[in-house]
């Protein structure tokens, strides 16, 4: 029997749903407009290798473990190629590279020490066939704004989260309270200061909720 073609991926370019989320703006007492919206894609799906690998299994003569056993192969690569400082080309798509900073502002005439020095994540910069391709992407607003959560509502869905939850990350913080991951940063970085958030000690971006 021949295998059902799996098309979740083969659908073509269409038009993207997008919908916004109010925020306040940084430069808004500059402007005198504190308010903006920050537009995201709408009911984005998660895509897994072992989707992709679907796919390709499809359009090649590479079964799915064969596809999934080369990525798990080219993801060590990169890693180790990172881990080395090394920049990453990913053909058509892209570059990697090790982003690095120090973990304090530092003025230009100070000292700076070797264990001052800290990796602050992965850079991706997209190639210029990419960059092309995405430039031509149609897209399409529904209408919705989400409001911010209030003090009250947000301290009440922290209580619901933290009853369900032992850590919360960045990313959660956001989706929770409706915020821009700079802002959830900002309010995760104020709870520290003042105690009612703490570093899991676990792994680092966890943080756990005082008393």
């Amino acid at each position: 029997m021949a295998k059902k073609r799996n098309t979740r991926m083969r659908t073509g370019h269409g038009t993207i749903k997008c919908r916004g989320t109010r925020r306040c703006l940084r430069n808004g007492a500059e402007t005198g407009d504190l308010w903006g919206i920050r537009v995201t894609v709408a009911n984005a799906q998660r895509v897994e290798v072992k989707d992709m690998a679907e796919n390709i299994n499809d359009a090649m003569s590479l079964t799915d473990t064969d596809v999934i056993a080369a990525w798990r192969a080219l993801e060590g690569e990169i890693v180790d190629a990172l881990m080395q400082g090394n920049r990453v080309s990913l053909g058509n798509l892209g570059t990697l590279s090790l982003e690095v900073g120090t973990a304090t502002r530092k003025s230009a005439d100070e000292e700076l020490r070797n264990t001052e020095i800290v990796a602050k994540g992965i850079t991706f910069r997209s190639s210029k066939n990419l960059t092309q391709q995405i430039s031509g992407l149609a897209f399409e607003w529904d209408g919705v704004v989400k409001q911010p959560l209030a003090d009250e509502a947000l301290t009440e869905a922290l209580d619901d989260y933290f009853a369900q939850h032992e850590y919360i990350t960045v990313r959660n913080y956001a989706m929770l309270c409706r915020c821009s991951l700079s802002t959830a940063r900002r309010h995760i970085a104020e709870m520290l200061a003042d105690g009612r958030l703490a570093k899991s000690g676990i792994a680092k971006g966890l943080y756990k909720r005082n008393g």
